[in-house]
């Protein structure tokens, strides 16, 4: 598969990466919901289970550990999407759900210590325990999806492309989500709690992000075309 990057499946890629942001947060705190009968509150990267919601129940973590593995099936799905029997319109698809992921912020998190992941485990376990294997589940969940996204590249910058994808996304969400919008959230601006344990602006920049991606999800399979080999 080549890539072929346009300004219409850049921005069906950005909503796409968006939207699974949006999604990954919305399954914590939907299955929070599920499990303590109310609404937790959240902003664009944190979010609690609510406060009638009793403590203490191991249970409970499940909330916790529902956001990473639906990041992590999304990444798997792609992974089965990339297969080289497929038309290179799905591999492009699969290539952009691997990266649209996040990998490398899952990546980094974990061995740094952090994340949904090893932050689940160290209430199960002594930390000491939970750092490396939380990081060893990560690394199982993410590095073969990211390995097939390189091979089924078939272009001699392909390693730069590949890179360019493993880390920019996480540097724009960086940057728009948890720096701007964060910031924005933080002076005061609609952040009233309104639906689903969620600030105005959580909700309409969910509602956005959600929009963008179902008006533009057609370009994701512009973005890999068949490679043409000479005879």
């Amino acid at each position: 598969m080549k890539l072929t990057l346009t300004w219409s499946s850049l921005l069906a890629f950005v909503a796409l990466l968006f939207f699974l942001g949006e999604a990954h947060e919305l399954v914590h705190t939907g299955l929070g919901r599920l499990l303590c009968g109310g609404w937790g509150q959240r902003d664009f990267n944190v979010w609690t289970l609510c406060d009638t919601c009793a403590v203490g129940r191991p249970w409970n973590l499940a909330a916790t550990f529902a956001g990473p593995i639906f990041t992590f099936a999304v990444g798997w799905w792609g992974y089965f999407l990339l297969d080289s029997r497929n038309h290179a319109s799905k591999q492009a698809v699969g290539f952009a759900l691997v990266f649209a992921t996040l990998p490398f912020a899952r990546i980094l998190g974990a061995l740094m210590g952090g994340n949904d992941e090893v932050y689940a485990l160290s209430k199960l376990l002594p930390y000491a325990v939970a750092w490396p294997l939380g990081a060893v589940l990560v690394l199982l969940a993410t590095v073969p999806p990211l390995v097939r996204a390189y091979t089924v590249l078939l272009s001699p910058r392909r390693i730069w492309m590949w890179l360019a994808f493993f880390l920019l996304p996480t540097v724009v969400v960086f940057v728009v989500v948890l720096g701007a919008l964060n910031s924005l959230l933080a002076s005061g601006f609609l952040a009233t709690y309104w639906i689903l344990g969620s600030p105005i602006l959580v909700t309409a920049w969910t509602l956005t992000v959600t929009l963008v991606l179902g008006l533009t999800y057609r370009h994701l399979f512009e973005l890999g075309q068949p490679v043409v080999v000479a005879r």
